[in-house]
């Protein structure tokens, strides 16, 4: 466990649920939070897990999936930095709704339930603003679900390769640790149908792939994919 007053403070600046905390709040809460650090296919929580804890993440990525009955992996979610999991076993004390694996080295940071109530007391608003974080999230993954399933496989992977230019990206280059399984795995085609579909872009000169390095080279036409 490495704990630190800087990591922990870096940890929440990047969290919009904390960002209306005054100085005290925050001293407050950087007190409270505890950072680990994960290396790549460790899990921050399993499914079916006893836990109270919320955690955001710092550093890295991280897998949300579930198991089906036959032993299939569905992929419901990518975490980057200042994306938090476990809300419904903070709240409701319920067991962990899916598995969260490290895809790379990462440091997540954590609150108990003790404590987010001990900082609920300080600052009542928390539960107004974690309350929209949340609604924010169901809407998210409501318009994600229901625009994907109206989408042809192109719409699809464009639509997949803007999220990540959104939230993990250096210019038009997007560096993944996610793996083409895990992609085809989200978006619900095969791994096959991943590859050829980019190898037809690639030809198309709309990307430049290499490995899990993506290079966006007519962003905008990826937009009119989604749009038409």
């Amino acid at each position: 466990m490495i704990c630190t007053h800087e990591a922990n403070d870096a940890c929440f600046s990047k969290v919009s649920l904390f960002q209306h905390l005054d100085q005290a709040e925050s001293e407050l809460l950087t007190s409270l939070l505890h950072t680990r650090q994960y290396h790549k296919g460790d899990y921050v929580v399993q499914e079916g897990e006893r836990s109270d804890m919320l955690y955001v993440v710092h550093q890295g990525c991280v897998k949300l999936s579930k198991y089906n009955e036959n032993g299939k992996e569905h992929i419901t979610r990518f975490l980057f930095p200042g994306d938090f999991f476990g809300q419904d076993s903070l709240l409701h004390q319920k067991p962990q709704a899916a598995n969260a694996e490290v895809l790379e080295s990462s440091a997540i940071c954590s609150i108990s339930k003790h404590d987010f109530d001990q900082l609920l007391e300080h600052d009542p608003k928390l539960a107004y603003h974690f309350l929209l974080a949340i609604s924010d999230l169901l809407r998210e993954t409501d318009a994600w679900n229901s625009s994907l399933s109206a989408m042809t496989t192109e719409q699809k992977i464009a639509k997949l390769l803007l999220y990540f230019h959104t939230r993990n990206h250096a210019g038009h280059e997007i560096r993944l640790p996610v793996s083409k399984k895990d992609m085809a795995l989200l978006l619900g085609i095969t791994p096959e149908t991943l590859s050829r579909k980019l190898a037809m872009m690639q030809t198309q000169g709309l990307i430049q792939v290499t490995g899990n390095c993506f290079l966006i080279l007519q962003l905008q036409e990826l937009k009119e994919i989604i749009a038409c």
